[in-house]
């Protein structure tokens, strides 16, 4: 876990959300005194439900060989 100060949090922002970006938690800090604690967001979980809920275009069924020859034999 990283810390820095309120100042730093306001002059040197870019470097601390590079901290969050690389997954780091980072303590915030004003008089030695913790204000605050930043964490990195979770990465979302896949929504399922929605993924299988949308529906599929099927292609045709295409006839392989050996069905053609029967076609054609009659049988």
């Amino acid at each position: 876990m990283k810390t820095a100060t309120v100042r730093q949090l306001r002059t040197e922002f870019p470097r601390i959300e590079g901290w969050l970006a690389e997954g780091e938690s980072v303590t915030i800090t004003k008089h030695k005194v913790i204000v605050a604690e930043l964490m990195a967001p979770r990465p979302a979980k896949p929504n399922f439900a929605r993924r299988f809920s949308v529906k599929v275009k099927r292609r045709p069924s295409v006839k392989g060989a050996v069905d053609l020859l029967l076609e054609e034999r009659g049988s």
